[in-house]
């Protein structure tokens, strides 16, 4: 597979403008100020020598990207069913990719979002995926630590340009990979393409995000095999119907020592004896598959 630096860390760093200047107000007084925005570029990505899409996201670690978005959108299993990558910056701005599979038919709907049901159902979904069978276990503080580490490793930038999501993935004892970009969806999947890329396990792991989990972001974790997500916002109701269903660990509102576990919770150990009010009715009354 010939992506650059392919078991190599590459540094989480955030790609920026130059600095843009405009015109703040504090209660009724104004002034002038400036800082640099995050990029967002298109990167058509040409399959088989095919158009297939094109995808906005930040220019960084794009090899990375690439190949956890093929993984996530089923394209791929393996990182060597990618026989070449390459990215072509500007001015053409193109991603090339050819694949094992030279006669594999592109998928035309991919996606499934919002408001968008085109006749899927909760059933459909929720068949979609195997459920996932783990004893792997973290304590709420150890979870509350790799989350103040994630929001720390790119504090700088947040104060000097913001407008960003960030992702990792931790073993339970540190960050083993970071990413960061504009969308969250995109987060994500650098995170999966990296961890292919060197070789790193997905399976007994933890997945913190900056970013909403949405029926699509449970869906990259569902197939990168998390067992617990993290997220420092909020789940949808769907997206905590669907962990249920696949055994995954929902986490959300992980600020500071506190958090909501949605569903899962059998994965959070503590030393605090746990009784679950017989009266609270809940999507997670039941522990799904898990333990």
């Amino acid at each position: 597979m010939a992506i650059s630096n392919t078991l190599a860390p590459q540094p989480t760093a955030l790609a920026h403008s130059e600095p843009v200047v405009y015109l703040q107000y504090l209660e009724d007084e104004g002034s002038w100020a400036d800082k640099s925005l995050a990029i967002e570029s298109a990167w058509p990505l040409i399959v088989n020598e095919e158009h297939w899409l094109t995808v906005l996201c930040t220019p960084t670690k794009l090899d990375y990207f690439v190949l956890g978005f093929l993984y996530n959108e089923g394209l791929i299993s393996a990182p060597d069913e990618v026989l070449d990558l390459q990215i072509v910056p500007s001015p053409e701005a193109v991603i090339q990719i050819e694949l094992q599979k030279r006669n594999l038919a592109l998928p035309k709907q991919r996606t499934l979002t919002s408001g968008c049901g085109g006749g899927i159902t909760f059933v459909d979904l929720a068949a979609a995926r195997e459920p996932i069978y783990t004893s792997f276990q973290v304590a709420a503080a150890q979870i509350s630590k790799l989350m103040t580490e994630l929001m720390a490793s790119v504090a700088d930038d947040h104060r000097r340009i913001g407008g960003f999501h960030t992702a990792g993935l931790s073993d339970g004892q540190g960050l083993l990979v970071t990413a960061t970009d504009i969308g969250r969806h995109n987060t994500l999947d650098k995170v999966a393409g990296e961890c292919l890329a060197r070789n790193i396990s997905m399976h007994q792991a933890i997945l913190l995000t900056t970013g909403r989990i949405s029926v699509e972001m449970l869906g990259k974790a569902a197939r990168m095999r998390v067992p617990i997500v993290v997220s420092l916002n909020s789940p949808t109701h769907l997206a905590v119907q669907l962990a249920h269903e696949w055994g995954i660990t929902l986490i959300g509102y992980a600020r500071g020592t506190k958090m909501q576990v949605y569903t899962g919770w059998q994965r959070i150990s503590s030393t605090l004896p746990f009784i679950h009010p017989k009266n609270l009715k809940s999507i997670s009354a039941v522990a799904g598959p898990g333990v």
